[in-house]
């Protein structure tokens, strides 16, 4: 974690077992709470809080992050459609919360703050599987 993060940072650096993969300026986690299946964090290693502060490299180097992320979402669970939330309120450093949305999700097409559906964690092996499912496709 970046010398320069808060405690609040902390939040958005997740387990060793939820991580996916280091890719080029971020690290990609499958989220804890499954209830959109397939919901990863995408946490930019370095402490930013807002996308105007990147260098243009550094900022074009995130997207492509978010970008090969979520396709690898996008073929391993074919979604109806892909959300990307980048918020900062509660945890300022930048991380995007890239979200499969499926019809049997049940709250498709409302987006995901629109309610609270009952959380989901996954057994170890069921996790486990759809990590190395994301990381196959991952580019």
């Amino acid at each position: 974690m970046d010398p320069r993060c808060t405690q609040a940072c902390e939040a958005v650096f997740l387990a060793a077992e939820l991580r996916i993969a280091e890719l080029s300026v971020s690290t990609a986690f499958l989220y804890p709470d499954q209830a959109f299946r397939g919901r990863c964090l995408l946490t930019l290693r370095e402490h930013y809080t807002e996308l105007f502060q990147l260098t243009p490299a550094v900022r074009t180097a995130l997207m492509e992050d978010v970008s090969r992320i979520a396709e690898a979402l996008f073929r391993a669970l074919n979604p109806i459609k892909m959300n990307y939330d980048l918020l900062g309120n509660l945890v300022p450093h930048i991380h995007w919360h890239i979200i499969p949305r499926f019809r049997e999700d049940g709250m498709y097409p409302k987006p995901t703050w629109a309610g609270q559906p009952a959380p989901i964690t996954l057994a170890a092996t069921e996790r486990d599987a759809l990590i190395a499912r994301i990381r196959q496709y991952l580019r």
